[in-house]
């Protein structure tokens, strides 16, 4: 589905990325994992058009998006939760998930995806009339990933979904995730919690200082002694 090939990027004179390079399979969970600072959120950011490229090239079913301003890449079917949740606070959990459908027209399909997503987060159904920014830490994150999901989209891209939560909020999350893979959707994962984005992740991709450095099935890095010494405290 996503070809990342060799990408360079960076923040004013900072590079960051070095010739990053990985695959996303549709379908499936790929996960990116790597210690703060490695560029992680800054190859999201790549992908999602928020940043861009200084080299290399970005190819989306065929079609190469390198240069795509993000409002482009949203309506290519490419939504991103971003560190951090960033919902609005002064609008309503209905108005925030309305703004996930923004670009879309299919209005009886926006209605069904809106009661999926109320499913998937039964403590949002009854606090719909609710400012977002009442809303728990865990509650947050369950809308911001609910917004996301109002796009319909073909690529999820998650940037520290357990970031700030509490370990029992945090297993929610996660059992989210693996449902939302199930009912079709790729996810490209970003997660400081290497152990279980590696126990739900078909592919799994080390960042150091801007480069991939390990990759493999999230299985066999899970028992990789040097991902076990460097990022699960083993």
């Amino acid at each position: 589905m996503l070809q990342v090939e060799a990408i360079k990027a960076g923040y004013g004179t900072t590079q960051v990325l070095n010739g990053v390079t990985f695959v996303v399979e549709t379908g499936k969970i790929t996960t990116l994992i790597g210690a703060n600072g490695a560029g992680k959120t800054t190859t999201l950011n790549c992908i999602a058009g928020v940043l861009q490229t200084t080299g290399g090239r970005i190819t989306w079913q065929g079609r190469e998006i390198s240069s795509l301003s993000a409002r482009e890449i949203v309506r290519i079917g490419i939504a991103m939760i971003p560190e951090g949740r960033h919902v609005f606070p002064q609008m309503t959990v209905r108005e925030n998930l309305e703004m996930g459908a923004y670009v879309r027209s299919d209005t009886m399909q926006i209605k069904r995806d809106f009661e999926w997503v109320l499913t998937l987060f039964p403590k949002l159904k009854t606090r719909l009339t609710q400012m977002a920014g009442t809303l728990s830490g865990g509650e947050q994150q369950m809308l911001a990933v609910g917004r996301a999901l109002m796009l319909n989209p073909e690529l999820l891209l998650m940037d520290e979904p357990s970031m700030g939560l509490a370990p029992i909020v945090v297993q929610e999350v996660f059992e989210v995730i693996k449902e939302i893979e199930r009912m079709g959707k790729t996810i490209l994962l970003v997660e400081q919690n290497a152990a279980l984005a590696l126990s739900i992740a078909h592919t799994a991709y080390v960042i150091e200082l801007g480069n991939i450095v390990l990759s493999g099935s999230g299985q066999s890095l899970l028992t990789n002694r040097e991902v076990e010494k460097a990022y699960l405290g083993l």
